[in-house]
């Protein structure tokens, strides 16, 4: 199936992105613990812009999503990251251009950050669309695992996941409480507690649901522990499940 396409029926692991960015992976539908409503979620780094302003699109702008035609949500709140310290505008500057030399002058701050995630209302432009609660596999079907799973105490456990460029693909967690720095555009970004996976990604499979594997193969009986927001070479990160309920405020179900 071509993730990248405009869907009419619409489910996590396809793609996604606000009117400010390219685009990135829907991770699926959550409940918003805050008022009970449904949420669509991904990363804050793929819904990023101004809350109860900046459209969602699927598919994301860099796939051909114009608004308000392919409108699907509107931003309703994120995590903010990198809240204790920002750099001033010139440091910005510096770092886009000289950022892989200028590697720890780069960080905004060493606060540790524990979620790239954000949430939008559901806002469907296009009433012959519809969204729905689960994640699509390779062959076009929608499945829904309903377990969760904080993301705690599970190295070497087997994991798949739904992204936007590369699909379904299965690997290993190797680490549950990794330390890692990402770069942000113009400066880098530390993480504490994430979930370091050896297994393949691309740049578009931000926002990708990860399940933990109950048997050899996706099915309904496996478990969210996360969502992947960075990586490459082999690897990549996701936040852990607990992070995404307690910072954002949403679960899966």
């Amino acid at each position: 199936m071509d993730r990248t396409a405009r869907f009419l029926q619409i489910a996590g692991g396809v793609s996604v992105g606000s009117t400010e960015v390219t685009a990135g992976t829907l991770s699926g539908v959550f409940k918003d613990l805050k008022d009970g409503a449904d949420v669509i979620v991904s990363n804050w780094h793929v819904f990023k812009g101004k809350p109860n302003e900046t459209q969602i699109l699927q598919p994301g702008p860099y796939d051909g999503g114009v608004e308000p035609n392919d409108r699907i949500g509107v931003l309703k709140r994120h995590v903010p990251l990198d809240r204790y310290g920002k750099l001033p505008w010139w440091k910005r500057i510096l770092c886009m251009l000289f950022g892989w030399l200028l590697e720890e002058w780069c960080i905004a701050s060493k606060e540790p950050n524990y979620a790239d995630v954000a949430c939008a209302r559901i806002d469907i432009h296009d009433k012959a669309r519809r969204i729905v609660k689960g994640v699509y596999l390779d062959d076009g079907t929608v499945i829904m695992p309903r377990n969760t799973h904080p993301g705690d105490n599970t190295v070497n456990m087997r994991v798949w996941k739904a992204g936007r460029t590369t699909g379904v693909t299965t690997g290993t967690i190797i680490d549950d409480s990794a330390k890692v720095k990402v770069w942000y555009g113009d400066r880098y970004i530390i993480f504490e507690d994430q979930l370091l996976v050896q297994g393949q990604a691309r740049g578009g499979d931000s926002g990708s649901p990860v399940f933990l594997m109950k048997g050899d193969k996706p099915s309904e009986d496996d478990s969210l522990v996360g969502l992947l927001f960075a990586g490459g070479s082999g690897f990549y990160v996701a936040c852990k499940y607990k992070w995404i309920r307690e910072l954002l405020g949403v679960s899966w179900e």
